[in-house]
């Protein structure tokens, strides 16, 4: 891409950033993003005391969502909010981050693009909900794992998915231990403010890291079925010792984290 083609992006991200109805918007998001998380939170506590119906997922908190009254409409309302997001982080990736240096800025902006990719797929289920054609069914992680599998090397390829994914979960533990999220505010974190945030990045990660060890599980077990996403992981981990007081600790993390979301509402840096 030539410098005339890159400053002409840059300006018209810029000029997105400006206009109110897109910030607007991505306030919607963010509020959307909390609430899918706050569901899930209050799922994986039902889980945790046996509700075996309960789904703690992204699928699940939409199908939850559903059943309110305003459950269509709040669909088009997160599906749309999502799709804010969506560009929210593709201009944070082409021009956002401008006060770190060098390689820093380009992970985050490489981060801000994985984040849209995200928040696309929520839109898209969002917005197939809100059609009337569900939040997806079956396990979408056992048909990429049995697709993996048949291909040559598919164990491996699996469980280099699975340590990705482990991968990811660590960074977002190392995140919020570090208190790094302060990065994405325009007002750094104190105090409690700050412990409450580390938990819900905590949480998260290591959410997103039981993923990881559920597709490396199916790596070592050549079996797809082993396989899973939220809802699995959050349900093996009652079976181990202590399991229920640690899924109850977890979703109160997660809480945390849909209480991130809503302080970003007022404080993000590059909304």
């Amino acid at each position: 891409m030539s410098n005339v083609a890159k400053s002409t992006a840059k300006d018209a991200a810029h000029q997105v950033q400006r206009q109110p109805a897109y910030r607007a918007l991505v306030k919607i998001g963010v509020f959307a993003y909390g609430l899918m998380h706050l569901v899930i939170a209050w799922l994986a506590l039902r889980v945790a005391f046996g509700d075996n119906s309960a789904d703690a997922s992204n699928t699940g908190a939409l199908k939850e969502l559903a059943k309110t009254p305003l459950g269509g409409v709040l669909l088009w309302v997160v599906g749309i909010g999502f799709i804010a997001l969506v560009v929210w982080q593709l201009v944070a990736g082409f021009v956002g981050y401008r006060e770190f240096d060098g390689g820093k800025r380009l992970r985050k902006r490489l981060g801000a693009f994985a984040r849209a990719v995200l928040y696309a797929v929520l839109a898209a289920s969002s917005i197939a909900a809100a059609l009337g054609g569900g939040s997806g069914g079956g396990s979408g992680e056992e048909s990429l794992t049995s697709r993996l599998m048949s291909m040559q090397f598919g164990p491996w390829l699996v469980a280099a998915v699975g340590l990705g994914v482990v991968a990811v979960g660590v960074a977002q533990i190392v995140k919020g231990t570090s208190g790094k999220f302060n990065e994405e505010l325009e007002t750094e974190l104190t105090g409690t403010a700050r412990w409450l945030a580390g938990a819900g990045w905590i949480a998260k990660g290591i959410a997103i890291s039981l993923i990881g060890g559920l597709f490396i599980a199916a790596a070592i077990a050549h079996d797809p079925e082993e396989a899973g996403g939220m809802d699995e992981a959050l349900t093996a981990l009652t079976q181990q010792p202590f399991g229920v007081a640690l899924l109850v600790a977890l979703a109160v993390g997660i809480g945390c984290f849909a209480l991130w979301c809503w302080y970003l509402l007022r404080h993000a840096k590059h909304a």
